[in-house]
């Protein structure tokens, strides 16, 4: 197969450009707190990223080529790999003795906004903690995303570049270019997350917790536990803020779009919005009945608040615990994994299989139950008033069946930990979905109960799921790197 190595070339160094300079964030902040080590890993690093950045991209900056459908796939691959990769040096150079699979896991858990742990965030320097935050942040949106907003340059074809990274079936676009719709969306994350943190500031936290939650917030990543408790305790203000951000990450980002241009029926009258609202709303109510009623709480009202924080934390694939949910009734336990596996919207920072994708399926079986009473009957599915295409339809089915038969497989291989079936269980689908977290033993996002090859398995799935199974799997196809059958 051959490639265009130079535009793949030239959108790893404007990544590695924006890691670089990323890093010199974390490299005040070890400055600051006097971390040696961590500072001097983070200078060596940054330096080495920028200075390859500037160097690659100065050569191939005036190179205008174009991207075909499998590069894209390729591409947002090898950028999300050497992202993860060079994102582990800081860990791995800052002598506080992590392993380097520790290191890696770390990484890839922070990149691909997971939340899950190896390393005990009470004992790692806390320039450490602000690098993972950020790279949260960053990995929410998207690395692509970011790139083609800066360098437009890179624009050209770049649609099939992003939408091999954006969460969703469809790449939706606020405008006719690429290049300005990834502008937008993070003109609107940036917004959120300066609000957010506007809001954190006078609740009682410090600034350095304030700044690292909301960046793990809005991403949908968690929280960060500084106490190191088993549980989280934040006082009522701070819960509601972290979970009414939550869900603002895992809301499609044309929602924004449509309300900063005064659509506002469109919103309303969005149906992949309103059912996740409808999701998350009768969850709670559900679980804060069956709470009551088995006297794990003894107000209903109290219950509901925790349920509520609780479904929007697993529905929106944050993750963060803020109640003993081991503790919790089974049936309870069940609608929070359905809440996981259906994940948020589309073309929102969340994980997991997407609720637009799980509407167009049932819709697909309503359908088909129809046309077995009217074989002949000719009955569209529909999304907001437009037909779904079949090329669309048959997608998403490709995509549950292939993201089910990947978590069966996950399990099957975690199993070889020889933890309980509930952990086990637990563990794949929190890594798969981006959700970190879990019940049983990972209860909290510790994955420091597995083996060396237990975390870079749970670090592989992670990866694989941020980039929606595709293009990761693509890399297996034969047809992928024969050119005689992939010209498109």
């Amino acid at each position: 197969m051959t490639y265009n190595h130079r535009v793949i070339l030239r959108t790893i160094s404007v990544i590695m450009l924006f890691e670089g300079c990323a890093m010199l964030i974390p490299l005040v902040c070890a400055v600051y707190y006097q971390e040696w080590g961590a500072a001097s890993a983070f200078f060596f690093t940054a330096i080495c990223c920028i200075c390859f950045g500037m160097t690659v991209f100065k050569h191939l900056r005036y190179y205008s080529l174009k991207i075909k459908t499998r590069e894209g796939f390729f591409v947002a691959f090898i950028c999300w790999f050497l992202v993860c990769l060079v994102g582990t040096m800081p860990f791995a150079l800052s002598e506080c003795g992590y392993s380097y699979i520790d290191c890696i896991f770390e990484s890839v858990s922070g990149w691909t906004t997971t939340g899950a742990w190896v390393i005990n965030i009470d004992t790692m320097p806390r320039s450490l903690v602000l690098w993972k935050a950020i790279s949260n942040w960053l990995g929410g949106m998207g690395l692509l995303l970011l790139t083609i907003s800066f360098f437009p340059i890179l624009g050209v074809q770049g649609q099939k570049m992003a939408a091999a990274e954006v969460p969703g079936p469809d790449l939706e676009k606020m405008s006719a270019r690429i290049s300005d719709t990834a502008k937008l969306s993070y003109k609107i994350y940036i917004a959120m997350t300066v609000l957010e943190l506007c809001l954190l500031l006078p609740s009682g936290l410090t600034p350095f917790e304030a700044a690292i939650n909301t960046m793990s917030t809005i991403s949908t990543a968690g929280l960060y536990n500084l106490n190191n408790d088993v549980v989280i305790n934040f006082t009522p203000y701070v819960k509601a803020v972290f979970t009414f951000f939550s869900i603002a990450g895992s809301v499609n980002f044309m929602m924004y779009f449509f309300i900063s241009v005064g659509k506002w029926k469109r919103v309303v009258k969005n149906v992949e919005l309103r059912t996740y609202l409808g999701l998350l709303t009768g969850g709670s109510v559900i679980m804060a009945i069956v709470l009551t009623a088995s006297g794990t709480y003894h107000s209903f009202f109290s219950a509901l608040g925790d349920s509520f924080v609780q479904a929007v934390a697993f529905g929106s694939t944050s993750g963060f615990e803020i109640a003993d949910i081991n503790v919790w009734p089974t049936a309870c336990k069940i609608i929070l994994l359905v809440l996981l596996l259906i994940g948020g919207c589309g073309n929102s920072t969340s994980g997991s299989i997407k609720v637009i994708r799980f509407i167009v399926y049932f819709k697909l079986i309503i359908r088909g139950i129809y046309k077995r009473i009217h074989p002949h009957a000719i009955r569209p599915i529909m999304i907001q008033n437009k037909p779904v295409s079949a090329e669309s339809a048959s997608s998403i089915t490709v995509f549950l069946m292939l993201f089910f038969s990947i978590y069966i497989f996950s399990s099957l291989v975690l199993s070889v930990e020889n933890q309980d079936m509930e952990t086990t269980l637990a563990a794949a689908l929190g890594a798969i979905t981006n959700n970190g977290t879990g019940f049983g033993n990972i209860a909290g996002g510790n994955f420091g109960i597995f083996s060396a090859f237990g975390k870079l398995f749970s670090a592989i799935l992670m990866l694989a799921g941020r980039l929606e199974l595709y293009a990761i799997i693509l890399l297996f196809s034969r047809s992928f790197w024969n050119s005689d059958r992939a010209r498109s």
